[in-house]
């Protein structure tokens, strides 16, 4: 919506394949692999996920 945002896309074996910086009215659409946002000043963003969550963090993440 506004601000901008880096986001790191790593691959199944958490390789890091690529950085790229969103804009407003930027969508990226995440399928497999892991990511990182970094907010590179004042942002709004709107996330949707896809179920089902497994209830904490801990089980429903892998932190790399």
């Amino acid at each position: 919506r506004n601000g901008s945002i880096t986001a790191d896309i790593y691959n199944e074996k958490k390789e890091l394949i690529g950085t790229y910086i969103l804009a407003p009215n930027d969508i990226i659409i995440l399928v497999a692999g892991g990511h990182g946002f970094t907010f590179m000043e004042d942002s709004w963003l709107f996330e949707v996920k896809q179920g089902p969550y497994a209830g904490s963090t801990e089980k429903d993440k892998v932190h790399f």
